[in-house]
């Protein structure tokens, strides 16, 4: 009986092996995987996803601009790092241990969620894809295909997204799904720089979410959606939103900065912002309070008040590098595009690249805006320095004499003033503050100070040595000694001051004839001096007026500039260039008075032939004209009649424009000009050339014939 019973324990414990098989689709088999899958492995797989997420979460940082969908960056996340290859590992044994369960469709959608938050988008597109193609319901086939079209987002790979995003479209997705899809297009749109379709996918796709943190993080990125694109209602409405969604502290806050910003400018928030900043809990946020009420009072047009604020926030112990670039980029922006102080605009751009990072974005537009505005500072001092050279060159010698000596005393006493003040510390100012503010010099570097430093120790002490003990000298004498001493001492004092004051207006006149003298050197006297002074003159106006059309894209002081060129540089090696500028400032070009006056006075330049090649069509047909022209041109030229050869070949480009032959006939006519010595127009022709026929066969020899000039 005992070996019969133990048989049957045997069977059974066999049976029950058997039924618990992963392969086995018996209903004990099925219930037995199922429990130990969501109480065990999927159970854990959950909570390290989910805690995971709450660290990146609470490692979300809100100087920069929020994504839509969260992109996890793994070096800085090392803890959520560990708790999402814990989920990996949890989820693969699902399906590694209890493939026969419900449950497996869930897992795999953890494990390619935790693959791609760890940035292991291959991995993640496989397992997207795979349970696309196994799952056992819609519910999880489509949520596959979300998550596969967000991988290939983080991925760049667009055009493949794109193909997925149409799959969708024609799906009837849950209300779940439905969100996540929404959300995904939102982002998806965003990076490819279209804000208005984001928000509106990001809006419908709310409409679909249950309440709490994560509703209201893109509660907030729809409000900022629409204040970037100038709708402060609509923003609004998504900040408070944001705040009813039970949001963590610095999504608040953000909300709450979010909402003070989109304020009507007739409201006073300035008492909103003094409670902000009173508040215990913001003391580390202050600089970020500071900036957005510069941006408030910038908006206003008030910016002395904004670079206040600009500067406290900059000036905060609480600003970090991203603030920091924040409001300089501010400051530099208001310098730029309102006031036009394109110096100090140069000057605070150079601030804001000192603390923006190596990979920002912007970084190489800025790089760009301080080279132009360093060459617009840098021309705009050189034409200022002439004019004033020139004026001074006027003046007769006994006036110019004194003029020189007062600016020179005026230099002086502007730097002595300057060393003298002190960086400011108060984070009050009204002015903003440079990083290269000068300081106060130290005594020891002034000698003047120094003198004076040691005439009030000998008024107090006598003059006494420098040795150990030197105060016992004044206990050991007597009072009669002492008081002959210290008579002595002043009368010393006396003369040691008025000697210091002779020395000191030595030095000053010494200063000042140097100076003048200095100064006398760059004033052109001569003929040849005007002429090189004109020169520096010309060079700047047309570089101003070319940075001011094409880099600042303000036509009218453009025009101002070029005008002037034309009006007091007459002749100049730029007028065919400002002409042809000119004349396409108005509306019919060709016959403006500029392209007539551009026409008739640089018949042969590369600008006349652009003005006239927009309106001029060569018929084809008359190429065997050009070529037999040509042919006879070239025959006076080997003649040595370069003459009539030159004449013949001016009117032939005016007549053949745009035939095949045109560069060829061009060429000619310089070697034309170098046989007769035409320097100037033989210089002028070979660089219009080189802007003429780009594309010419005659280039090399162009630029050979140059680089002798050179």
């Amino acid at each position: 009986m005992i070996i019969k019973f133990k048989k049957v324990l045997i069977l059974f414990f066999i049976v029950g092996l058997a039924s618990c098989s992963q392969f086995s689709q018996s209903p004990t088999s099925r219930a037995w995987h199922n429990m130990h899958a969501k109480y065990n492995a999927l159970l854990i797989a959950k909570e390290d996803y989910a805690y995971a997420n709450k660290l990146i979460i609470d490692a979300e940082v809100f100087d920069q601009e929020l994504p839509i969908l969260r992109i996890v960056d793994s070096s800085k996340l090392d803890s959520a790092k560990l708790y999402l290859i814990d989920a990996i590992k949890k989820s693969s044994m699902i399906a590694e241990r209890h493939s026969n369960s419900k449950y497996l469709d869930e897992a795999y959608l953890i494990l390619g969620k935790a693959r791609v938050e760890k940035q292991e988008y291959f991995n993640a597109i496989e397992t997207f894809k795979y349970l696309n193609a196994t799952a056992s319901s819609d519910k999880y086939r489509q949520a596959a295909l979300i998550q596969l079209f967000r991988t290939y987002i983080f991925n760049e790979d667009l055009t493949t997204a794109s193909q997925v995003a149409d799959l969708l479209k024609k799906e009837v997705l849950s209300k779940q799904n439905k969100a996540d899809f929404l959300v995904s297009l939102a982002h998806y749109y965003k990076i490819q720089d279209q804000p208005a379709a984001a928000a509106v996918f990001l809006e419908d796709g709310l409409k679909y979410l249950p309440k709490g943190g994560s509703k209201a993080r893109l509660h907030f990125c729809v409000g900022k959606l629409y204040e970037g694109l100038g709708q402060p209602i609509a923003a609004r409405k998504h900040y408070n939103m944001c705040l009813k969604n039970k949001p963590n502290y610095k999504l608040a806050f953000n909300a709450k900065m979010g909402l003070i910003g989109t304020e009507s400018l007739a409201k006073n928030t300035a008492l909103t912002f003094e409670k902000v900043l009173s508040d215990r809990k913001n003391q580390d946020l202050k600089s970020v309070i500071y900036t957005k009420m510069g941006d408030i009072e910038k908006r206003k047009r008030n910016y002395p008040l904004a670079f206040k604020y600009y500067t406290n926030a900059i000036q905060d112990p609480s600003a970090n590098n991203k603030t920091k670039t924040d409001a300089y980029t501010a400051i530099s922006k208001v310098y730029l595009d309102e006031l036009l102080d394109y110096q100090n605009a140069s000057l605070y751009i150079d601030s804001t690249l000192s603390f923006i990072d190596s990979n920002d974005k912007i970084r190489e537009d800025l790089l760009q805006k301080k080279q132009f505005l360093n060459d617009f500072v840098r021309y705009k001092l050189a034409l200022d320095l002439e004019d004033s050279l020139q004026i001074l060159s006027q003046i007769n010698p006994i006036e110019l004499e004194e003029k020189l000596k007062t600016i020179a005393e005026d230099k002086i006493n502007s730097v002595k003033k300057a060393a003298l003040i002190p960086e400011p510390t108060s984070q009050t100012s009204s002015t903003p503050t440079l990083q290269n503010t000068k300081k106060a010099t130290w005594i020891m570097y002034d000698p003047i100070a120094i003198v004076k430093a040691k005439n009030d120790f000998v008024r107090v002490w006598g003059n006494r040595q420098l040795e150990d003990n030197w105060r016992r000298t004044e206990k050991t004498a007597g009072s009669f000694s002492l008081k002959i001493e210290r008579i002595k001492n002043v009368q010393i004092e006396e003369k040691t001051d008025e000697a210091l004051k002779l020395e000191e207006s030595k030095k000053l006149k010494e200063e000042i004839d140097v100076m003048v003298a200095d100064m006398k050197k760059q004033i052109p006297f001569t003929e040849i001096q005007t002429l090189a002074s004109k020169r520096k003159q010309e060079e700047a106006v047309f570089q101003i007026a070319k940075i001011y059309n094409l880099r600042f894209k303000n036509k009218e002081k453009a025009k101002l500039f070029f005008k002037r060129l034309l009006d007091k540089h007459p002749g100049s090696i730029y007028e065919p260039e400002v002409l042809y500028t000119m004349a396409l400032f108005e509306e019919n070009s060709y016959n403006s008075s500029y392209g007539q006056t551009l026409q008739s006075k640089h018949a042969q330049s590369s600008f006349t032939r652009l003005l006239r090649v927009g309106i001029s069509k060569f018929d084809s047909s008359k190429e065997s004209e050009v070529t037999s022209n040509y042919n006879s041109l070239f025959k006076i030229y080997e003649n040595e009649e370069y003459q009539n050869c030159l004449d013949g070949l001016e009117q032939s480009l005016d007549k053949y424009l745009g035939s095949q032959l045109e560069d060829k006939m061009a060429m000619l006519r310089i070697q034309c000009l170098k046989k007769l010595g035409k320097k100037d127009a033989y210089t002028i022709s070979l660089t219009d050339f080189l802007r003429s026929y780009p594309n010419s066969d005659l280039i090399p020899t162009a630029k050979s014939l140059l680089s002798v000039l050179y």
